[in-house]
């Protein structure tokens, strides 16, 4: 998870409003009350979902979902490509793969002149792909 920090919020937001490459969208019933909120930003490739969020009393209306959908139906009059940006969390994982998202991997890449620090590193990937 990238730590994010209000004032880079607030500058990537500015930046993409102004040139009209973000939308909240809000998923809100007959009372006023707000289910869930997504944020996405795009380029002229993809857009991408970075911030997603629902009220825990009425998370399960079933309101998440419909705002997926509809944000990913947005999304494709703006630009060609969804993200979902992925998780960790297994959950979250599988709920975004209920709507046909595709896991692709990333790489990390590291270097180092320490060879101390290169064989913790290395004992370190070794226990993470043995977990696996």
């Amino acid at each position: 998870m990238i730590p994010y920090s209000r004032e880079l919020v607030k500058h990537l937001d500015t930046a993409c409003a102004g040139h009209n490459a973000r939308k909240i969208l809000f998923a809100v019933d007959r009372e006023k009350r707000i289910h869930a909120a997504i944020y996405i930003i795009w380029d002229k490739n993809s857009a991408y979902y970075l911030m997603g969020g629902s009220d825990p009393d009425l998370r399960h209306s079933g309101a998440t979902s419909l705002l997926v959908w509809e944000t990913i139906k947005y999304a494709a009059t703006v630009t060609k490509r969804f993200d979902f940006e992925g998780s960790m969390i297994e959950p979250i994982e599988r709920f975004f793969r209920a709507f046909g998202a595709q896991q692709s991997p990333y790489f990390h890449i590291t270097k180092t002149t320490s060879v101390l620090l290169n064989i913790v590193l290395s004992i370190r990937l070794a226990f993470q792909n043995f977990r696996k």
